[in-house]
């Protein structure tokens, strides 16, 4: 990886102001165009799963979707906006009223339709991208909003823990999904823990051990770590017979 290649973070939706609006705007996605409670979730889905695969994102790491009425309706252009080189612009065209006369499955249709256009449009050259972009779009249609985002993997020679996350599926919190293979009984046990944000998985899953039939997870013990789970019971502890026993695969 080349020092300027980065990893896909995010991808946010903004709005441009249009020239008759009054009031208060900030220009993240909601004021002009009603969006739906899941919308925002929809572009981090798309972009952890991408991340999860290490999929090069190029020189920015953040990807911001504007919804504009200035440009020919329906269309996507990449822009010319420079603020920062982390950051990628997409303009879509689409007025505010068209967008909120949608219903919410129609809105949250949109905007997956959206997102895996733009990605396609800045990676129309690079067919192994594309064909992640549609593997990613496979996944999405499939498992909708409980598609799982891997984190991390422990495997010793009588265990392997998977560990990943939803984000905010079926309008819930986001989860922590835990996975836990014993190699000497061949079973398989699930079970999920309430996260407030997606993130926090990041700080509050450092390191991972089994203890007296129990999986406990130790927190980031940076400074950002400390705030990230300061609203969690640490560490998080997880008693192995209580999960949710599924069938040996």
């Amino acid at each position: 990886m080349k020092s300027t290649e980065r990893i896909i973070k995010d991808i946010r939706f903004y709005e441009i102001k249009p020239k008759d609006f009054t009031g208060d705007f900030n220009g993240i996605i909601g004021n002009v165009y009603h969006i739906t409670e899941d919308t925002n979730s929809i572009g981090q889905r798309i972009a952890r799963k991408l991340n999860e695969w290490k999929f090069i994102s190029g020189e920015f790491d953040h990807i911001y979707i504007n919804f504009t009425e200035n440009i020919k309706l329906g269309e996507l252009i990449e822009s010319e906006k420079f603020l920062d080189k982390r950051i990628k612009y997409v303009d879509y065209g689409i007025e505010p009223k068209s967008f909120n006369s949608l219903t919410e499955f129609e809105k949250n249709q949109l905007v997956k339709d959206v997102t895996f256009k733009s990605l396609i449009l800045l990676y129309e050259k690079d067919e192994e991208k594309i064909g992640k972009i549609i593997e990613v779009e496979n996944l999405l249609n499939k498992f909708e909003t409980e598609i799982e985002i891997a984190y991390k993997i422990k495997e010793t020679n009588s265990y392997k823990i998977e560990i990943s996350y939803t984000i905010n599926p079926k309008k819930t919190l986001s989860k922590i999904v835990v996975k836990y293979f014993d190699k000497v009984n061949k079973t398989q046990n699930t079970t999920t823990k309430d996260l407030y944000f997606y993130e926090d998985i990041f700080y509050l899953v450092d390191k991972i051990e089994v203890k007296n039939d129990k999986i406990i997870f130790t927190h980031k013990k940076t400074s950002l770590g400390e705030i990230a789970t300061a609203k969690y019971e640490k560490p998080v502890e997880i008693e192995i017979t209580e999960m949710e026993r599924n069938n040996s695969h």
